[in-house]
């Protein structure tokens, strides 16, 4: 009888302390030992394909760029480029300043999907994106981790109603990165 009681008070206080810890929390640390020396420049031009320049719309680049040139970066693939706006000034910023140096990638608001008209609206704000600019779009790891349909359900990478996106995406001959 002691022996339950005792396993009783145990999970009872597990689940009463339990803390969740989400993936962006976990970061053990590493203990990895190897010998090598720090590179702080390529040998050769390098195109980076996973930059994240949130501002770039309003954005000084010369900042960025004198960073890049110290790296031997020769591209960055901005893969935050957002949408409508947003990314039209984006686009416009690099044209301006810096036309060879920068690429820019559309996002998707998955807020509103399984809302009537949702897909619609969506694939017209890709094509309008794409007319403006955006070279490929760029699908953040919320979709099929955070993101909730009307009902509620999570909403999978693989969901059915979000093919005609994949089919835009190779019409508009766009490439898709999602992680």
């Amino acid at each position: 009888m002691y022996r339950n009681i005792t396993l009783l008070i145990f999970l009872v206080s597990m689940v009463t302390f339990a803390q969740d810890l989400t993936f962006e929390e976990y970061n053990p640390a590493s203990t990895l030992v190897v010998p090598g020396e720090i590179l702080t420049k390529a040998k050769y031009p390098f195109i980076d394909v996973h930059g994240h320049q949130y501002r770039m719309a309003n954005q000084d680049l010369t900042p960025v760029i004198l960073a890049m040139d110290i790296l031997n970066m020769r591209i960055m693939v901005n893969l935050s480029g957002r949408s409508g706006d947003d990314l039209k000034k984006s686009v416009q910023n690099i044209k301006d300043n810096y036309s060879n140096r920068f690429v820019v990638f559309a996002n998707i608001d998955f807020d509103g999907i399984g809302v009537a008209g949702w897909i619609e609206k969506t694939l017209s704000q890709l094509e309008e994106d794409v007319a403006n600019g955006a070279r490929g779009l760029k699908i953040y790891k919320s979709l099929g981790l955070r993101y909730t349909d009307k009902a509620g359900k999570r909403v999978a990478v693989d969901d059915v109603r979000l093919y005609p996106i994949w089919a835009k995406c190779g019409e508009l001959g766009i490439p898709v990165l999602i992680h």
